[in-house]
């Protein structure tokens, strides 16, 4: 890989194991330093082990990188600023961010706890932008330069839930939304934000039976659900070759998605006058009922209209009996 990010400093947030670590080694091995923050907790939140961030770093280290590990705890506001400050006080600059940090405590929304929520949200949503904060704020204090970037980490099941995780999916959309806000704002700076919606093996797809079986390494061939499948893309994302902001790609094996934020297919205007319930039942009705626009698996062909056939069955059974 050519040195593209040669003199860049990067700090990447969960980085100690899965998707986090495979972009850790590839931004190093792209010419950054490194710093590689994980706070070495389960997939649900829980403990630490400082070890994680330490043993990538060491990887780098071994093969001739710059890297140093953090174990700053991301949903924690002002730890997250210790993440920030570490960049700085190592290695003088920081120029890269890649929010990447994550958790999933699944459960649907009526046997959900305060502590799922609190902490999908904390880590998930409120991490990115604890994060991005503490950077945005140092920006701002020396000045625009060019050639800075955040990528952020949304999901599939940001940008098309599905039920089951509802504080996963929602950290996850608020994540976009917060690229494509914090992109405008960023500009001014020199900043680049874009987010990542990966389908890629991790710790967290492991612990969803049926996701598990999906992304299933195979016997032999192309991996498409490897970690290192997703890396290329922050790198890009990452390096001057990019030329967008405030942008959500899609990646899963060797197909790339661009979003367009979320598109109203359908437009209506009343000339002039208020809605009413009747009206609006009248022009709404040639409208689907789902939108049949995507799929969590483009190598699976497996396209999933939203809602689903049985939550309308369902309704509709309800309707019937009422």
């Amino acid at each position: 890989m050519s040195q593209t990010l040669l003199g860049k400093v990067a700090l990447v947030t969960g980085g100690g194991r899965g998707l986090g670590r495979a972009h850790a080694l590839a931004l190093a091995r792209a010419g950054a330093r490194v710093v590689v923050n994980d706070l070495g907790g389960s997939d649900r939140g829980e403990g630490a082990d400082p070890d994680m961030a330490a043993a990538v770093a060491r990887e780098i280290q071994e093969v001739g990188g710059n890297a140093i590990a953090s174990n700053a705890d991301v949903s924690d506001w002002d730890d997250a600023g210790r993440a920030v400050r570490l960049a700085l006080d190592t290695f003088g600059r920081l120029d890269i961010i890649v929010n990447n940090a994550g958790i999933s405590r699944f459960a649907p929304i009526g046997a959900m706890s305060r502590e799922d929520w609190t902490l999908t949200i904390g880590v998930n949503l409120t991490g990115t932008a604890a994060v991005t904060h503490w950077a945005a704020a140092h920006w701002i204090e020396v000045g625009p330069e060019s050639g800075r970037a955040i990528i952020n980490t949304s999901s599939p099941a940001g940008t098309n839930p599905l039920p089951g995780s509802p504080a996963y999916c929602a950290s996850k959309a608020g994540v976009a939304a917060l690229t494509i806000a914090s992109a405008a704002e960023l500009a001014p700076l020199g900043v680049r934000v874009n987010a990542i919606a990966p389908m890629g093996r991790t710790r967290l797809t492991d612990a969803v039976p049926f996701v598990a079986e999906l992304m299933k390494a195979p016997a032999t061939g192309f991996d498409r659900a490897a970690p290192d499948c997703v890396s290329p893309v922050v790198v890009y994302l990452a390096s001057p070759a990019c030329r967008f902001t405030g942008r959500v790609f899609g990646i899963e094996g060797d197909d790339l998605f661009v979003f367009d934020g979320w598109s109203a297919r359908h437009r209506f205007n009343n000339a002039g006058t208020a809605w009413d319930q009747a009206t609006l039942a009248e022009r709404l009705e040639a409208i689907d009922l789902q939108d049949l626009g995507w799929g969590i698996a483009p190598a699976t062909h497996m396209v999933m209209p939203n809602p689903s056939d049985a939550t309308l069955k369902t309704l509709a059974t309800i309707a019937e009996e009422r």
